[in-house]
């Protein structure tokens, strides 16, 4: 388990992350909601989620395609992605982690609606979408 929080400190929570399932997304989606190029996102066990501080100020956001966005209502920060059955998985923004963690994304995914300004670095794969497996 590793925690992590908001920027404001006001949401905290705990989970299991799955640490070969870490990847840059360059969606459209990510890039707006994280105003930048990618976000590092680390899949995780949706059943291991427990919000140990701030739950009423966790909100979400539904997306076109029919999964939530979570996040701080109070300082705005990004916490989780998850469809609409929270049990399958959750992709945890990986800034929000506070405890110390030694992997590395492992694939940039979704590099088809990448930014026009930025090329993914070398030295791991890309992929249009999703590896096969990812989820």
């Amino acid at each position: 388990m590793v925690k992590g929080s908001c920027l404001c400190g006001q949401i905290e929570y705990e989970v299991e992350l799955i640490s070969e399932k870490t990847f840059n997304c360059h969606c459209s989606f990510c890039r707006k909601a994280h105003g930048s190029a990618f976000v590092t996102v680390t899949l995780a066990k949706g059943n291991t989620l427990k919000i140990t501080k701030g739950e009423n100020l966790l909100k979400e956001h539904k997306n076109d395609l029919g999964g939530f966005r979570a996040f701080c209502s109070n300082c705005g920060t990004r916490l989780m992605n998850y469809p609409q059955d929270k049990s399958l998985y959750l992709a945890i923004v990986l800034s929000t982690v506070d405890t110390p963690i030694d992997f590395r994304p492992s694939a940039h995914v979704n590099v088809e609606s990448k930014a026009t300004w930025h090329e993914p670095y070398d030295g791991i794969p890309s992929f249009q979408g999703l590896p096969d497996g990812a989820l």
